[in-house]
């Protein structure tokens, strides 16, 4: 099976998801392209955002799945457009730091400027890359197009700014990086940093703090309660049970989070300690 995904900015009241699949599911000769739609609903611009979920999602894929994805501000200028391959996939877009992440989390990225000809249509919008050249790339390199030929090998890949998750003696710090439909917030905390705090926490949020449960899973909290959890990604989360934990807290992607054992009213936060030697 030819598998395709498709995670776009787009959103799915417009025509362009169903324009980009059209190209790339367009009738050939040899097996069907499937094309599978992680989401549309990317916040518009939101590279960060967009580089989360497509990591959250690759994995769940097979070798020779290839990921296209376009959030993409910079669409129509100098920013190159590439191809990466890793760990027996393929991800195609723009080159600003989206498909790095994801990438690198299934082996070490090689990196491509799409140039050849026959990977783009003919005309191309100057507006709408995601149809003109980045589902076409898809679809050809899903058919058996070679990797090495698609251009000539990148460098120096735009990477996204990186605020490395830390632990010390008093907590942990890092940051959301995304926020579900349910209002749950992901971090950037490795699940397994959670055993080191006891069974009640406190959540800093820029100047708010609020205790909360260490769960293992929703339905281990009280409704309505702060809980932290190991998420399905392997990192931690900020939940509430039958509630938003966005709603309540503020909190987007980009806004630093500490997490440290309870203290009382009295007790100054400090926050976590960085430790060098982790990543």
């Amino acid at each position: 099976m030819r598998i395709v995904t498709l995670l776009t900015d787009f959103g799915d009241a417009s025509p362009y998801p169903g324009q980009v699949r059209a190209v790339i599911a367009a009738p050939t000769f040899g097996e069907p392209i499937t094309v599978i739609d992680l989401t549309h609903r990317v916040r518009r611009h939101d590279v960060r955002q967009g580089a989360y979920l497509l990591w959250a999602a690759c994995q769940a894929f097979p070798s020779g799945t290839v990921h296209l994805a376009v959030v993409d501000p910079g669409v129509g200028t100098a920013r190159r457009p590439i191809a990466v391959s890793s760990g027996g996939m393929l991800f195609v877009g723009p080159d600003n730091g989206l498909l790095l992440p994801a990438a690198r989390a299934l082996g070490t990225p090689e990196v491509r400027e799409i140039r050849h000809r026959d990977l783009r249509r003919v005309h191309i919008s100057a507006t709408f890359h995601g149809r003109d050249l980045f589902a076409p790339a898809a679809r050809w390199l899903a058919l058996g197009f070679p990797f090495q030929e698609a251009g000539p090998v990148v460098l120096d890949p735009v990477e996204l700014p990186v605020s490395p998750p830390r632990r010390g003696p008093e907590g942990l710090g890092g940051e959301i990086v995304a926020v579900d439909p349910f209002g749950n917030l992901a971090t950037n905390l490795p699940g397994e940093w959670l055993d080191d705090l006891p069974a009640e926490v406190d959540v800093h949020v820029v100047d708010r703090r609020e205790r909360a449960q260490r769960v293992r899973t929703y339905g281990d909290a009280e409704p309505g309660s702060l809980a932290v959890l190991v998420g399905s990604d392997g990192r931690i989360e900020i939940a509430i049970r039958e509630g938003s934990a966005f709603e309540r807290l503020g909190a987007v992607p980009g806004t630093p989070i500490s997490i440290t054992p309870s203290c009382t009213p009295t007790q100054q936060f400090k926050p976590a300690l960085a430790d060098p030697h982790e990543h």
